[in-house]
This record gives structure tokens, sequence and C-alpha cells, in this order.
């Protein structure tokens, strides 16, 4: 599954010029039909609404109507639509949905609307993958990439530097054996097992870690000794009874804002989940829990994942003029950088600067900075694409097989490299 072999179809690239040429108001009231999840999520809701009312003020003639739906649904509800020939005008989507709904061929290239002065003011990395085949088939929404947050008062109630979380997985290893042994109903690491294309996103990073990679571009495939040592890890986790197996990663959000997780493998918006969930002030916050990058593994290096959101267009929509101006507003206008993707999301945004003060302000946190400067440069390509989801089924099938049951690993790799081959 080569990322080089992607075949990319989109309907009406060809874009009329006029399109490019957005009024500020519209001749008639238009109607935009927005899927998405933040309005599906109780500490996302009030600020996307209030993003969407400031868009409407912002813009006579356009509505938004916006259509909710649970992350966990968003890929195969659009693909539903698309067939049904009745898919919404914008849609916001992330990690393989992306791919998935590119190859459909429902999906309007961007690439007509997003000219070098538009790109140009992005940050470099937001918005490279986006572009398959001379397109660009998404659009950076938000950034949020994957780290290693951990709780403070639970290292140092264990005797451990608070302020010093692992570096390699070794030394991980030895920190959940005494975060275990002092207090054994901690949940020592929060890390999604789940069969489903995100948990394969989450566990990627894991897995080069440990220098194997199954699937993708120079695969090695799910034999190799390096995948057998991470499956082996996985295994002693569980056995060891530092994870807890099946949970998704949203689960662990309430458990870690409630004290109860020591270290989690997630995104930047963990900071907003504990803060919403606990009532935390800043000081508070940045004194109880730090983030830090992925501990190196047996490869020397640790990595991470972009875990953040995009917005794609539809090649049906009527009403692409508004459409692209409803994007560009989410994405770039530094009012919405500022209430829902800094203020409500947690995440960052695309943009490379702002001119507004406090949205630079916003950005300038304990959390960002961490991402900032050491998170993000390690954030490595997946092996996204039409078969990443059939590829996740067989692969985190035997993760799960690896932390729950007996069978040997080397046959349980087997089996995954098995399903890969077919």
């Amino acid at each position: 599954m080569k990322n080089s072999s992607r075949t990319m179809l989109f309907g009406g690239i060809a874009v009329a010029t006029s399109l490019l040429s957005a009024p500020s108001a519209f001749a008639q009231d238009i109607t935009l039909q927005f899927t998405n999840w933040a309005t599906a999520e109780q500490t996302t809701q009030a600020g996307m609404q209030e993003v969407i009312d400031a868009f409407e003020a912002a813009n006579p003639g356009i509505k938004i109507e916006s259509q909710t739906v649970a992350f966990s649904e968003t890929a195969r509800q659009l693909v539903l639509r698309l067939r049904s020939g009745n898919p919404p005008d914008v849609a916001q989507v992330a990690g393989n949905d992306t791919f998935v709904l590119a190859a459909s061929g429902g999906l309007q290239s961007l690439s007509q609307y997003a000219d070098d002065a538009i790109l140009g003011s992005l940050k470099t990395g937001s918005f490279e993958a986006f572009n398959l085949d001379g397109e660009m088939i998404a659009f950076p929404w938000n950034q949020a990439p994957a780290g290693f947050w951990y709780n403070k008062e639970i290292l140092a109630n264990a005797g451990l530097d608070p302020e010093n979380p692992p570096a390699t997985i070794d030394e991980l290893n030895s920190a959940m054996a005494t975060i275990k042994a002092a207090n054994p109903d901690i949940i020592t690491l929060g890390l999604d097992t789940t069969n489903r294309a995100f948990a394969l996103s989450s566990n990627w990073p894991w897995m080069l870690a440990f220098g194997a990679k199954p699937v993708g571009e120079d695969a090695t495939g799910a034999e190799s000794p390096e995948m057998l040592a991470y499956l082996e890890w996985m295994r002693s986790l569980a056995q060891n009874g530092y994870i807890d197996p099946g949970r998704k990663i949203g689960e662990f959000r309430p458990l870690i804002a409630q004290g109860q997780v020591a270290f989690l493998w997630d995104q930047v918006l963990v900071q907003g989940v504990i803060q919403s969930s606990n009532g935390m002030d800043n000081d508070t916050f940045n004194a109880t829990y730090g983030v830090a990058p992925m501990p190196a593994g047996p490869s020397g290096q640790g990595y991470s994942f972009e875990g953040g959101h995009q917005l794609v267009m539809f090649a049906d929509s009527e009403h692409k003029e508004a459409a692209w101006k409803f994007i560009k507003y989410l994405s770039t206008d530094e009012n919405a950088a500022k209430v829902y993707t800094i203020g409500t999301n947690r995440s960052i945004p695309p943009a490379a600067e702002f001119e507004d003060g406090e949205v630079a302000a916003l950005l300038s946190t304990p959390v960002i900075d961490s991402y900032s400067a050491k998170i993000i440069p390690t954030i490595a390509a997946q092996p996204y694409g039409a078969d990443f989801a059939e590829a996740a089924t067989a692969i985190m099938a035997g993760v799960q097989e690896a932390v729950t049951s007996d069978i040997p690993i080397a046959e349980i790799a087997k089996n995954i490299q098995s399903q890969l081959d077919r």
C-alpha cells in the first residue's frame, strides 16, 4: 500500500474563473450544509456555534446548516451520502477519512481556491500532505499532534522526578513499574488499542519507535523482528497491568482529569478536556500536568502522528464560492482561531503568524510551546489511503490478541501478515 500508488479522483476540477473572486455579500440567501462533530460534542459545541454565528453575521446571505455526526461515524455517513447523491457542501474530516473520501471521487479540488498567497500564510507542513496527484484534497483546519502527557503529582507521589518524564521506552518501563507498585489502581499508560483506523494511527509512532513498519512504502511486514518486539512490548504492558485494553482514547481523557492516569498518549486538545472536566485554572493545570515527546524506542527515536482536522468541499455543492469562503474563515480568520481552534478545541491553528496580539498570547503556553518546539518536528507520515482501514483491521486485531491472549506472538504476527497479503 504505497503512497505513490494512490489514485485520487476528483469531481468538478474545472472551476470557472469567476468563482475565485468572492463578493462580500450574496445576491440571494444561500444555505451551506456543514457536516461536523464539533457541534455534536459538549466541549466544543458552544465555541463552534459562536464561530458559525460570527461567520453568518460577517457574510450576509450565507446561512450555515450544521449537521452533527459522531466522529467515529463521519466517514461512513459521508460515503453513504455521496453514494446517494446527497453530500453536504463542507465537512470536517480527519486522518484516513480524508483520503478515503478523496478516493471516492466526490471531493472538489481546492487547488483553484487556495492560491499562493493563502498557502504562503500557513505553516510549513500544515497542508502539504493534502496535495495528491497535483490537487489539493483538503484544507487544514487545525493541528493536533499526539504527545506524551503525564501527571506530575502521580510521578512525585511515586518518588519520580515530576519535571523529567521518561525519555526512552526503557525509562518508561521502569517508571510504570514504580508507579504501579506505589498505586496499583492507577492506569499507568492510556493507550488506544481498539480495532479501528484511528487506533492504528495512534499506535503507528510506537511501531516506528521499535523500527517496525508493517505496511506502507518500504514496509518490512508484520513478521519482522522489529514488529515482533513491538507486539511483545504491548503484551508486557497488559500482563503487568499498565494499560487498560479496549478503551478508546476519548475514554481516558476524563480519567486523566480525575487523576487516575499517569501517562497518556494523546493530542494537544487534552488540556481543554481536562480543564473543562475539572475546572482547573491555567496555573494549577501547568503545575499538575505536562506533555513531552514520545520516549525514544530501540530505533533511537520517538515519533508523533498528526491528528488534526481538515475541511473538505464536495464536488456536488451548488455553492462552491460560499463553501470556500466558509472553509477559509474557519481555518484562517483570527477570531475563529481565538474562539474555536485555540479557545475551545485547544489545538494549534495552521496560520504561521497572527496580527492579533491576543491570539499570539493564547499560543504562548507551556503546552503549545512543547508541541511546537519538541513534538511537531517528530511527526511521521502514515500510509494513508483506500486500504488503510483494512490494514488497520488486520494489524489492530493482532495487537488486541497480543494484549488479551496468550497466543504466541510469532503466530499473531504471521496471521497479521496473512491478512495483509490478502
